[in-house]
């Protein structure tokens, strides 16, 4: 699961075009149908995480699985250079070709332990977050974040209904943003 999770973060984050034959019309008709969340609205971490992964495993998941993995901040500083769309626009074409998708349906399973984050994760997570700001050439340091609630979570997913496996992520809650998801 680590693995599918680092694909998506890799394909979202670099925009990267994956290559291989493309899939007939039939084979994209076994995956889900995708989000049409314009961002993401979830009031718990648990909601939270399972939107996240769903949109991580669906068609048409660009804007909300952006919406967990980044600040505000960052998707504006896309969209100001008219970067967002197109990246969105990847992210969803990138779906289409993933053959993970078109072998089966991953569903979000249960929460099998969670836990408030600590103080050190906490500055971890304000750290990461402006790391990946200062990646698009931003001015942002770890005190321009403020994290609220936060847990570590570990969850199972599913495929074709089977229990597949586990997974760790850290579902927080930033500048008054909503949550957002960090994997481990």
């Amino acid at each position: 699961m680590k693995r599918f999770i680092t694909a998506v973060i890799a394909c979202a984050a670099a925009s990267a075009v994956m290559t291989g034959c493309g899939q007939k019309q039939a084979d994209l008709k076994k995956t889900p149908e995708g989000q049409t969340a314009e961002s993401q609205k979830s009031e718990n971490y648990e909601d939270a995480l399972k939107e996240c992964f769903n949109a991580s495993f669906s068609l048409n998941g660009g804007k909300v699985f952006y919406s967990y993995m980044y600040p505000d901040e960052y998707i504006e500083d896309m969209k100001s250079k008219n970067e967002y769309d197109e990246a969105v626009n990847q992210f969803n074409h990138n779906q289409e070709q993933r053959p993970d998708l078109t072998d089966g349906v991953f569903e979000f399973g249960t929460i099998t332990e969670s836990k408030e984050i600590t103080d050190v994760q906490r500055d971890a997570v304000k750290s990461y977050f402006a790391d990946k700001c200062k990646e698009r050439g931003m001015e942002m340091t770890a005190d321009d974040f403020t994290v609220g609630e936060g847990y570590e979570v570990s969850y199972t997913y599913t495929k074709d209904g089977k229990e597949e496996g586990s997974d760790l992520a850290l579902a927080v809650v930033i500048n008054d943003q909503g949550w957002k998801v960090i994997p481990s």
